[in-house]
């Protein structure tokens, strides 16, 4: 009998080997479908498994959705495999808000400041003046979010060094009238915060008139020059802002050289939709 015995043993082992290389060769997706549970799994759990099964694995691959499989067990402790399936549905991304208008390309916006300059240098305007007041216009249009072309048009004003002498025969200077145009890079730093600070870089092209006690205005060193300059930006509304920058403007006109700051204070608009 032992003889027997062992014959049967050889071919039960043979058997279960066969059949375990014939699942673990087989798709996920094919093992799901044609796995069918003991009888007393679908009993205790109440619920057809197999069906669960295949239709998780068809639907995941269809549809790209998860399943979500619940494990339980009966009153024994013993463990019933999946006993039941829930679709879980495709996870939406959250839509992204629009851009800050500040930090859209094309957008543009328009600024005034008052400012207070002074002048110095070897030329003939550091010879006789000194420093005043003057106003700007900046146009600014926007090509990326952390940069932007800008154009000034500056009006300035220097007072003499000396007093005005009414001399017969002589004109004695009063005052000088600098009028600028530039084209500028402006560089931001953190412009999605409502202060950040900003850099420029660029050339212009300056027209100092020297206006005498006798409105008799005389142009000297007229020439381009190149300016540079830090500044912040204040955020008060999204449309609307206070900037103030420090600038500097270098010119060599006639083999004279003039050197220009300026402190410059006031509102930028960012007008549209």
């Amino acid at each position: 009998m032992s003889r027997t015995w062992d014959g049967r043993g050889m071919w039960i082992a043979a058997f279960v080997l066969a059949a375990w290389g014939a699942w673990s060769g087989s798709a996920p997706a094919a093992r799901a479908a044609t796995w069918e549970p003991a009888p007393w799994i679908a009993s205790a759990a109440g619920v057809d498994v197999a069906a669960a099964a295949a239709e998780g694995a068809a639907g995941a691959g269809a549809t790209g959705e998860t399943y979500l499989r619940l494990a339980s067990s009966d009153a024994g402790g013993r463990d019933l495999g999946f006993a039941s399936s829930r679709r879980q549905p495709v996870p939406v991304p959250t839509p992204r808000g629009p851009l800050l208008r500040r930090l859209r390309a094309n957008t543009i916006s328009l600024g005034l400041q008052g400012q207070y300059g002074g002048v110095r240098g070897s030329s003939r305007l550091a010879d006789g003046f000194d420093h005043g007041p003057g106003y700007a216009f900046r146009f600014r249009y926007m090509l990326s979010r952390s940069s932007a072309l800008g154009f000034s048009f500056e009006h300035q004003r220097y007072g003499s060094v000396q007093p005005p002498l009414n001399v017969p025969g002589d004109f004695a200077d009063s005052h000088v009238v600098l009028t600028t145009i530039s084209v500028e890079g402006v560089f931001y730093k953190g412009r999605e915060r409502e202060v950040h600070p900003y850099f420029v870089l660029g050339a212009g092209y300056a027209s100092p008139d020297i206006v005498y006690s006798d409105d008799i205005a005389s142009r000297v060193n007229e020439g381009a020059f190149l300016v540079g300059g830090l500044g912040f930006e204040r955020f008060i509304r999204q449309r609307f802002s206070i900037d103030g920058s420090l600038r500097v403007i270098g010119q060599i006109a006639n083999s004279e050289f003039s050197s220009i700051g300026q402190v410059s204070l006031g509102i930028h608009l960012y007008p549209g939709d």
